[in-house]
């Protein structure tokens, strides 16, 4: 009988009822399972190696912090593999990885016997004499505005994950109207880039923030990460394509991207986010590297 470690960030109020739920369709599958709020115990981490199967059941934000302690852990230790329960607003990765986000957590838990194994690259960076790490992109100028207008922005009225999107796109554009672009020089392995840009990405995954698809042929397992660059001349046509996804008209935008396996980039700007978090750098450098299959996740 194999054994599951579940990893729940509750929404207030819902622990208990949501939690003795997920456990019993857990054990209905004939596994062992071991519960801990993500939000309150600190003790899930000294249960991983333990685990046969680690169960995320949360966001993009619960999967970074499961994911982060993998990571300082190294290729050395035991590899986990890792299943979602979707239950974030976004769930890009979940996205990523083809899930279902609108099927109750019964069938993906059902699921899991005939599920594959997916390989998952990990984007790496260094800045300030620091490491760190992204599971979905980390970037300059739109996304981290938007991601602190939204830390700022009163969502309790909102009754629904898609009225959030949406307050986050209308946001978005907002944001893109007004933006100061910023001089950026990247160095992506044999090339080299110098513009003034409104948006520069670089992209582990296909979707960003508010389900907003830049890197659509962006690979999960490849080896490789997409660096999306929106100059700003282009501002005026990537307002209106954010603009007709709110209006929920058929748009498309053609996204300058190359791949590449190292990125330099250096900018007098600063401010860039890593995943859903804002960081402001203190050097005007940041390199950004990828290693290939560090996760696994089913899929």
């Amino acid at each position: 009988m194999k054994q599951v470690i579940l990893l729940h960030n509750p929404n207030a109020g819902d622990e208990d009822h949501f939690k003795s739920d997920l456990i019993q369709a857990i054990e209905n599958e004939g596994y062992r399972c071991t519960y801990f709020s993500i939000k309150k115990d600190e003790h899930w981490k000294e249960q991983l190696a333990r685990a046969d199967l680690a169960v995320v059941a949360g966001g993009d934000g619960t999967v970074r912090k499961v994911v982060k302690e993998l990571v300082q852990r190294g290729p050395l230790n035991k590899r986990i593999t890792l299943a979602l329960l979707p239950m974030g607003t976004a769930n890009n990765l979940s996205k990523a990885l083809l899930l279902d986000k609108e099927a109750n957590f019964d069938s993906h838990i059902r699921a899991w016997k005939c599920s594959k194994r997916q390989r998952f690259d990990v984007g790496m960076l260094e800045y300030d004499s620091i490491s760190n790490f992204f599971i979905e992109s980390v970037g300059y100028g739109l996304f981290p505005t938007l991601i602190q207008k939204m830390d700022m922005a009163d969502i309790g009225p909102l009754e629904t994950t898609e009225e959030q999107l949406q307050l986050a796109q209308e946001e978005l554009y907002q944001i893109i109207l007004t933006a100061e672009a910023h001089r950026y020089t990247i160095h992506a392995d044999s090339k080299s880039y110098e513009e003034n840009y409104l948006l520069l990405e670089v992209m582990n995954i296909p979707s960003i923030g508010p389900n907003l698809m830049l890197a659509p042929a962006s690979q999960i397992d490849d080896g490789y990460l997409d660096v999306v660059m929106i100059t700003e001349k282009e501002r005026d046509a990537f307002a209106l394509h954010i603009k007709k996804i709110i209006d929920q008209e058929k748009t498309s935008f053609d996204f300058q991207t190359l791949r590449a396996k190292k990125i330099n980039i250096q900018s007098a700007n600063k401010n860039i986010h890593i995943d859903d978090r804002n960081v402001s750098i203190a050097n005007d450098l940041l390199t950004i590297t990828v290693q290939e299959h560090i996760l696994n996740f089913l899929k």
